[in-house]
């Protein structure tokens, strides 16, 4: 399905994509400008090391996953690729990735990256890519508005009404976007995790998978369920039925950037994102960060709580996060490699995940007194003790897609049961009705 979408559309931009990398440059890498302050000071230790010269090609974060799978399709891609977990089993699964565990068994700190991290970035039983961060997700929130709403703080909602209650006092105080949800296509693969998988795991019980997109046991994606048609509810209370926030952030231009200004601005009263915005709110390379006494001040955040039917989960988590992997194509996979752990060493590694207040994904990072001394990290790193992961098997990029055009539908006044009806029927398309089941 990846090679059928992409190739169709890969012809606009063949020229462009060669262009950006040219061909006589010894190990090029392709990166979002987000990730520069990890990968620069690497690329400038590999080249002192190595006298090896890295054509870097920073791209700004919009539209970057797009390109880098347009670009590997094409055969155009830089030898070395920053790309989100989620693409890594089906890009490995078309051939467009180099498998690692033979270069990492000699690499003395590979030991220390966590296991199940290393599963997320893994196809087939092997490791196609190493990851630069994890993460938890959560609803953070203004503490001006909810003082304004009447709202105590911390914040501590139990289930889904409560969330839709302080929505409501958000909205009766005047705050312009109570709750920005995420959703629609053009805000992505953030509909998908930060919106509807949240509140997916809390719409019904674990058991069977009844709470994902995805029976893992059967290998069946999952069309029709009760938790799908009340996140599908979730969606239509907050934008459509009790009109709790205006939808219009959700088309901005640069989503990110509208978004946390108007969180600076005290227009937004409850945001569902995630761990990286301890920093992001402010500057997500960590540069220009109000100090912990003030971030702590204007934001609070709470975990996601579960929808209160019975049986379900108290609180949600999905964790993914972004990785680094060679290209299948690259001319010196040693080489690409040897940039890869340059970039990835402890010394590098380590600053630009305290500096950014990232996830640890390694315990040598992770357990340092260091990383344990902030204290935001230390809390929000205690929810990944209770967190899963999104379904990185091939085929999860189409789905993703589908739930982001149903969030879409839903958006623009389309009932529930028509946008299941219309999922289902995609599902069963895409995949042959044996890959698809239902849930009564």
């Amino acid at each position: 399905m990846l090679k059928r979408t992409l190739l169709s559309s890969v012809t606009a931009i063949t020229l462009l994509a060669a262009a950006a990398v040219p061909a006589k440059a010894e190990v090029t890498f392709m990166y979002a400008e987000w990730l520069a302050s990890l990968v620069e000071p690497g690329i400038t230790a590999f080249e002192a090391e190595t006298g090896e010269k890295v054509n870097a090609i920073k791209l700004p974060g919009a539209g970057y996953d797009q390109r880098i799978a347009l670009d590997l399709s094409a055969g155009t891609a830089a030898d070395v690729i920053q790309m989100d977990s989620f693409m890594v089993s089906e890009l490995a699964s078309a051939g467009y990735l180099h498998p690692l565990n033979d270069q990492a068994a000699g690499w003395d700190q590979y030991q220390y990256y966590m296991p199940g991290l290393l599963e997320v970035a893994s196809y087939d039983g092997k490791v196609y890519a190493l990851p630069t961060d994890t993460d938890v997700r959560m609803l953070w929130y203004d503490k001006s508005n909810f003082e304004k709403a009447g709202i105590p703080v911390p914040w501590e909602p139990k289930s889904w009404a409560d969330v839709l209650d302080a929505a409501q006092k958000l909205k009766d105080a005047g705050v312009q976007y109570p709750f920005q949800l995420p959703a629609g296509t053009k805000q992505g693969e953030a509909a998908t995790m930060q919106g509807f998988y949240m509140a997916l795991l809390g719409a019904d019980v674990p058991e069977g998978d009844r709470n994902r997109l995805l029976n893992r046991a059967t290998g069946q994606w999952i069309g029709d369920s009760p938790a799908l048609r009340r996140t599908l509810d979730l969606y239509h209370q907050v934008y459509v039925e009790k009109k709790l926030t205006p939808a219009d952030l959700n088309y901005a231009a640069d989503i990110g950037a509208a978004v946390r200004e108007a969180l600076a601005n005290d227009q937004l009263g409850i945001l569902a994102s995630g761990s990286w915005e301890d920093a992001c709110l402010w500057d997500c390379n960590g540069v220009n960060l109000p100090s912990r006494e003030e971030r702590d001040a204007m934001v609070g955040w709470t975990p996601w709580p579960g929808s209160g039917e019975p049986g379900t989960k108290a609180t949600t988590n999905i964790s993914g996060g972004w990785t680094i992997g060679v290209n299948a194509k690259a001319a010196d996979k040693d080489l690409a490699f040897k940039l890869v752990t340059t970039i990835f060493d402890v010394g590098n590694f380590k600053a630009w995940t305290l500096a950014n207040h990232r996830m640890g994904v390694r315990t040598d990072i992770s357990e340092s007194p260091e990383y344990m001394e902030d204290a935001y990290l230390a809390k929000a790193t205690a929810l990944a003790a209770d967190t899963t992961g999104r379904d990185t098997v091939p085929g999860y990029q189409t789905v993703s897609a589908l739930v982001q055009q149903m969030t879409a539908d839903i958006l623009d006044g389309q009932s529930v049961e028509d946008v299941i009806a219309g999922y289902h029927a995609a599902l069963v398309d895409e995949f042959g009705e044996e890959k698809v089941m239902t849930y009564e």
